[in-house]
């Protein structure tokens, strides 16, 4: 390996790789030297943000007046430690403002990986005026030539194909832990060749996705501070390969989420937690015991009142599971939403007792009792983030501030007005309820913690609880891990992949639609990109139905639930077609629940035919518009089915 310092460049040699910093403009390119292959990132993309009087204001990092540049090396990597300051103020001059911001970043090549490596380092001053800091820029790519296109792990994923024309929307201006990412990657090829980057601090990161069609597909990071700050290191890598395609990139990135220990197999869980084995091909039963919406609620509906206080008794539900066991026999996980003392999301976190007005504790112990005569797995829906005026240990001093001294207010919800529980003081509220439920004698099997593993990370001003949003992941995390520890089943809403070590199950992971899952037409050509990571590291559900939530509007969900050998969903008094459909998913979760999806393609280069193949050898294909697949186990017959039932 090499580095030299060449005019106004900087060149990194390592095997076939060969990296060129521009010391002028700051650009890089990468150059595969083997395929003459050239990646370089675009000219004046990379830049500070700032917050002022006037508004905001970009400051280019080339625009910096001084510029020093030295070596920087190990037994591993190669490459160059920049020193960035001087930025011109609005008028072109070195503003007070900007006298001592000093920017230093470090570009990596990697001898053993053939990695780009690139780091931001921490500021010397207080950012409370940045933005933020976005570099490296994005690689130049796009055009019209055929097999271009990005890869992006936006909820399931999906492709954009270099000439797409339709808006690629974002739910979450691009945070990196949510659902804008379950997991904090992209990939781009050009048929031949192509790069995954990676985000390894993806907490104070944003993805960028600036897509013109036939022109351009820009896709780069944008650092953010922590409470006002960057104390810490920001780092994104890039690994570069011919013949990468959106399985390849998949692939890349599970191997480096084993190599920093974030993956845990299902196999490991049901080790630790035989109970977690019992989800195998199990059917999920969503079902409401009390939904109840304040007048100053979104769900509130003035015009048909009944519809505002919704109830079912613990009996009835009880009475109904054990109907269902007799025309369904196979292993059920009943997932109760609405059960606490005013019903679905009310009055969180002083969800005890049990709804008083459909049986309170001595319903739920009946319900609790049932389940486990019906070998039934039952766990319940729970909430530690909305935070309830009226609930009895509301206290604004407990709520999430924001950098201004303000709590946020939300209103949307069934229970009214809210603000937000600080993620640091969930885990006491966790421990107090579930110790309550024990001593009652009605610890359930399972408790999903709503919103935790989908909503983006929070920051936190108040003195007294301050917290970034890498605590807030740790905070939150460590809910789950209460879970976990009293022997249950752990889930929450989204397979966010930072939470993924300590969920077994979560409710849905489909695909994103515009403009949001729930609505509209589907967002690029739907891959399973997170399945092809983490098919075997989480228990995914399935709604079977056509135009579910997360479903493309014209498809039949059975189809992308087979696809994905996801549990399947049904209903608590379902139909013979439903019971059928149910069956199939079950059998085959049963089989391949544990395993990787080793591939995903799409026949004869048809995007409404595809292909996953399962670490067994079972293959399953589908066809969205005939309604038509096949499921081959192994070195078995196919099991072919024709159009829907």
């Amino acid at each position: 390996m090499t580095i030299h310092e060449n005019g106004s460049a900087w060149i990194v040699r390592a095997a076939d790789r060969q990296l060129e910093i521009d010391t002028n403009m700051l650009v890089l390119t990468l150059t595969d030297t083997t395929t003459g292959r050239r990646w370089t990132t675009v000219r004046g993309e990379d830049h500070i943000l700032l917050r002022t009087e006037a508004g905001e204001r970009l400051v280019r990092l080339a625009d910096a007046a001084v510029k020093t540049f030295e070596i920087r090396r190990s037994g591993y990597y190669e490459g160059v430690y920049a020193t960035l300051s001087g930025f011109p103020d609005a008028d072109g001059a070195i503003g007070a403002a900007q006298q001592h911001l000093s920017v230093r970043l470090s570009v990596l090549l990697y001898t053993h990986t053939g990695e780009l490596v690139c780091e931001l380092h921490p500021l010397e001053r207080d950012a409370g005026d940045i933005v933020h800091i976005a570099w490296p820029a994005p690689f130049g790519f796009g055009g019209e030539a055929p097999g271009l296109y990005t890869a992006v792990p936006m909820m399931q994923g999906f492709l954009v194909p270099a000439d797409w024309e339709a808006e690629i929307v974002r739910y979450e201006d691009g945070f990196l832990h949510g659902r804008d990412a379950y997991m904090p990657w992209w990939g781009q090829t050009d048929g031949e060749h192509g790069y995954t980057a990676i985000v390894d601090t993806f907490w104070d990161a944003k993805g960028r996705f600036d897509h013109a069609p036939r022109l351009h597909s820009h896709f780069g990071v944008r650092w953010l501070p922590s409470l006002g700050r960057y104390d810490d290191n920001r780092s994104v890598r890039y690994r570069f390969g011919s013949k990468m395609d959106y399985v390849d990139m998949a692939k890349v990135y599970r191997s480096y989420v084993k190599s920093i220990g974030r993956f845990r197999s299902m196999a490991e869980k049901i080790a630790e937690n035989p109970r977690v084995g019992r989800l195998l091909g199990a059917a999920v039963v969503n079902t409401l015991i009390h939904f109840y919406a304040v007048p100053e609620s979104d769900y509130y509906d003035p015009d048909h009142p009944e519809k505002n206080d919704e109830r079912h008794s613990f009996a009835l539900r009880a009475e109904q599971l054990a109907k269902l066991k007799d025309v369904y026999d196979g292993p059920v996980y009943v997932h109760l939403d609405g059960w606490g003392q005013r019903g679905y999301d009310n009055l969180h976190p002083d969800v005890l007792p049990p709804s008083p007005v459909n049986g309170g504790w001595e319903g739920m112990r009946l319900l609790r009792q049932r389940c486990e005569e019906l070998g039934y797995l039952l766990a319940l829906h729970d909430q530690y983030r909305d935070f309830y005026h009226d609930a009895p240990s509301y206290g604004a001093e407990q709520a999430v501030m924001d950098r201004d001294g303000n709590n946020e207010l939300c209103t949307i919800w069934p229970g009214g007005a809210h603000h937000f529980l600080s993620a640091s003081l969930a885990k006491g509220y966790v421990e107090r309820n579930y110790e309550q439920l024990e001593t009652e004698g009605v610890l359930p099997d399972g408790a999903y913690l709503d919103v935790f593993a989908v909503i983006a990370l929070e920051e936190d001003y108040h003195p007294a609880h301050p917290m970034t949003r890498k605590s807030c992941m740790e905070h939150r995390l460590s809910c789950f891990h209460s879970i976990r520890s009293r022997g249950m089943i752990a889930s929450s809403e989204e397979p966010v992949d930072w939470a993924l070590p300590a969920l077994d199950l979560v409710h849905h992971g489909p695909y994103a639609r515009n403009p949001n899952p729930g609505k509209g037409p589907v967002v690029g050509i739907p891959v399973p990109l997170f399945s092809l990571v983490y098919h075997d590291a989480v228990f995914l559900p399935w709604f079977p139905g056509e135009g579910e939530w997360g479903i493309p509007p014209e498809d039949w969900g059975f189809l992308h639930g087979l696809l994905n050998a996801g549990l399947p969903c049904l209903n608590i008094e379902p139909t013979n077609a439903e019971i059928a459909l149910a069956r199939q998913m079950s059998e085959l979760h049963s089989r391949v629940g544990c395993l990787e999806m080793t591939g995903h393609s799409f026949i004869d280069g048809n995007v409404r035919r595809q292909r996953a193949v399962y670490a067994d050898g079972t293959v399953v294909e589908i066809d969205l518009d005939t309604k038509e697949y096949a499921v081959r186990y192994g070195e078995e017959t196919a099991d072919v089915r024709s159009p829907r039932l």
